[in-house]
C-alpha cells in the first residue's frame, strides 16, 4: 500500500506540479531537445560523476557498518548535484529560471527521503 502510495506523489510531483512550476516560472525549452544535460562549465559532468562514484563507493563499503542508513548516501548523492546544477543555471543563464526547477527537485527529494525515514522510524 505505501508503494502504491509513493507512486501516485510521484505521478502527481512529475505530471501535475512540475509543468506548473514550469509555466509560473516562464521556462524556455530549448529549441533542440537535447537527451542529455546542457552542463554549464568543463568541471561539471566531471563532478557529478565524482559524486556519484562516492556515493556509490560509500554505499558499499559501509552497509556492513551502518545498514540501511547508507541508503542517505543518495540523498546526499542527488541532492548535491542538484543544488550545484540550481547554482550554475542561476549562475549562467538567469533569465531562463531554469534553476528554480532544479531547486525544487532537490528540495522534494529532502521532503520524501524525511517522510520515508519519519515513516520507518514510527513503524520500528
Amino acid at each position: 500500500m505505501e508503494f502504491i502510495f509513493l507512486i501516485v506523489l510521484v505521478a502527481l510531483y512529475q505530471f501535475m506540479f512540475i509543468p506548473v512550476l514550469k509555466k509560473k516560472t516562464g521556462y524556455i525549452r530549448p529549441s533542440e531537445p537535447k537527451i542529455f544535460y546542457d552542463y554549464k562549465t568543463k568541471w561539471q559532468l566531471p563532478f557529478e560523476l565524482a559524486v556519484i562514484a562516492l556515493c556509490i563507493g560509500g554505499v558499499l563499503l559501509l552497509t556492513p557498518a551502518l545498514g540501511l542508513v547508507t541508503s542517505a548516501f543518495v540523498l546526499i548523492a542527488f541532492v548535491i548535484i542538484l543544488v550545484t546544477r540550481g547554482i550554475l543555471e542561476k549562475r549562467y543563464e538567469s533569465d531562463f529560471r531554469h534553476y528554480i526547477v532544479s531547486f525544487s527537485h532537490a528540495i522534494a527529494l529532502t521532503i520524501a527521503f524525511a517522510g520515508i525515514f519519519i515513516y520507518a522510524l514510527i513503524l520500528k
